[in-house]
């Protein structure tokens, strides 16, 4: 067995996109803990390869890496949570789709992390 990636469709609850985006940024600004979050969510066995917007209003589609052994729905209560993309402030409604990477002759969309 080896980690699963996950394609994640977000769209913006209404109102929520402008303060999400602003948070967003701050967080990735320096000293904005952007790093840390990584490293603490690579630790959690969640590793995010890309954020896609399609316009600041949305949607937004993440490609995720998900450990073995993390189930589909602790992984969408990972997605749903604090520590997730919404920065804990209940902005996106996340949809997961794990991808099935038999359908690719076995290969990922981005190298593994998690081996």
């Amino acid at each position: 067995m080896s980690s699963t990636f996950y394609i994640v469709h977000h769209e913006f609850k209404v109102g929520k996109a402008e303060r999400w985006w602003d948070t967003a940024y701050a967080a990735m600004a320096p000293g904005g803990g952007w790093d840390d979050a990584v490293a603490a969510n690579k630790e959690k066995g969640f590793f995010n390869h890309s954020a896609n917007a399609i316009t600041k209003t949305g949607p937004l589609y993440c490609f995720w890496e998900v450990k073995e052994g993390i189930s589909p729905e602790e992984f969408q209560e990972f997605i749903d949570g604090p520590s997730g993309p919404g920065f804990g402030q209940d902005a996106l409604m996340n949809i997961c789709k794990p991808i099935d990477k038999s359908l690719m002759n076995g290969q990922t969309p981005y190298t593994p992390v998690f081996s």
